[in-house]
This record gives structure tokens, C-alpha cells and sequence, in this order.
């Protein structure tokens, strides 16, 4: 017998914080991108968005696995969350936890 599991959302539930770390992250890595626009091209065909959450996701994926410094000041919310958590933030948006600081 197969276990049916009904998804009432495909967005990540986060923290204020960690919302506020995204929104942040977004606009850091879009900057990084306008800043860049050969090395976007190169990656992405010039989807500067693309690049971000590339960018974005890469860096979390890194922090998690211990290989760079965690985050600090207002990113460091992002220090508990996965990888792929933030991917799906991302891309499919995210749902602030009642009561979550």
C-alpha cells in the first residue's frame, strides 16, 4: 500500500528573519549580477535572475556542507536553513511562520 501525502503548498515555511535574509540575499546577488554582466551571460544566457538565485543557492549549499564561514550579521538567520529550502523559497515562494521571530 502506497503512503498518499497531500501538499497543501509547495512554499517553504521561514522565520521573519530568514524572510528578510532572502529578500535581501535576492537583491545582493541581482546587484552582483548587474555588476557582472559578461559572467552572467556566460552562466545563464544573461538571466539575471537566474544568476541570483544561482548565486544565492550555491553560497547556502557551500555554508551548509562547512566549507566557508556561516553567515553573519543579517544572514545569519540563514544559518539554519537548507539548501534546498532556500531554492524553493526562491522559486516557489515562501510562508512566514506564525509567531516566528
Amino acid at each position: 500500500m502506497n503512503k498518499i501525502t497531500i501538499k497543501t503548498s509547495d512554499k517553504v515555511e521561514v522565520t521573519k528573519a530568514q524572510a528578510r535574509a532572502i529578500e535581501e540575499g535576492k537583491k545582493f546577488y541581482l546587484r552582483m549580477a548587474d555588476n557582472d554582466p559578461q559572467r552572467v551571460n556566460d552562466l545563464t544566457n544573461g538571466d539575471k535572475k537566474e544568476f541570483a538565485r544561482l548565486q544565492f543557492v550555491g553560497k547556502q549549499f557551500v555554508i551548509n556542507n562547512g566549507d566557508v564561514e556561516p553567515w553573519t550579521g543579517l544572514f545569519e538567520p540563514m544559518n539554519s536553513m537548507y539548501a534546498d529550502d532556500l531554492n524553493q523559497a526562491i522559486l516557489k515562494g515562501y510562508i512566514v511562520k506564525e509567531g516566528a521571530e
